[in-house]
């Protein structure tokens, strides 16, 4: 029979690797289960991780971060992993068996996966980011990974921004500020000492006046493809509960 690769099970809520991207870049997934690279529940409906892997698609495409000379590699990943979780008889093979051959993970396929994804999605365009940004910006996914970060950085906010997509420090501390402090009022998050200091200082300052202000796509386009992740290692702020 072909060998598979055994994938790690996790339910934890917040993820304390030192993983530096979204999508690892080998075949053993960094101990990640399929799941966790495209960043949904196990019992995900096949719109919902459909969404999923469009959304991390647009930002780990190779044609949006032509610096980056393991992009291509992730998106290599993304794709293996979504042709397994997006058919379903190889879903459900992977969700009883916690395994995926080796063939379905080689590299032979990605040139037509890759012309697949770019002759259904284009190049990214402006008009993409733009619209990610407007909807992302102020919405819950974008408390969840603030939370997320925060926690995973240990209150170090200069992490928090590097990892962020489409955070820009200068416009959103007062916000990020505000939902760090409504997180640990329900106690979903402690407060960390690197963090208390942050809060004072940003405090001091006006709040800008229109933080969600849309900006131009230009501009954008870098903030998009950083995040869960792009800031690597952990923050070793010390945290008092």
């Amino acid at each position: 029979s072909p060998r598979g690769h055994a994938l790690t099970m996790s339910d934890d809520k917040y993820t304390d690797d030192d993983s530096t991207s979204d999508v690892p870049n080998d075949d053993g997934l960094d101990g990640k289960t399929l799941y966790e690279v495209l960043g949904v529940a196990k019992e995900a409906t096949p719109t919902e991780i459909k969404k999923a892997y469009h959304r991390m698609a647009l930002k780990l495409h190779p044609d949006k971060n032509p610096d980056d000379p393991d992009a291509a590699k992730r998106f290599q990943t993304l794709q293996k992993v979504y042709g397994v979780l997006g058919d379903a008889d190889k879903r459900k093979v992977y969700d009883e068996t916690g395994r995926v051959d080796d063939a379905e993970l080689s590299g032979d396929k990605f040139d037509s996966l890759y012309e697949y994804y770019r002759g259904v999605y284009r190049k990214v365009t402006e008009e993409d980011v733009d619209a990610f940004h407007d909807s992302y910006r102020g919405g819950d996914e974008e408390r969840r990974d603030v939370v997320q970060a925060y926690v995973k950085f240990r209150g170090d906010m200069a992490k928090v921004f590097m990892w962020v997509m489409c955070s820009e420090e200068s416009l959103d501390s007062h916000r990020f500020a505000d939902i760090v402090e409504a997180a640990v009022a329900d106690r979903v998050a402690p407060k960390f000492n690197a963090y208390r200091a942050w809060e004072k200082a940003i405090r001091k300052k006006p709040a800008p006046k229109d933080p969600l202000k849309k900006r131009s796509g230009r501009k954008l386009a870098g903030g998009v493809g950083k995040g869960r992740g792009g800031a690597g290692g952990d923050g070793d702020g010390d945290g008092d509960g």
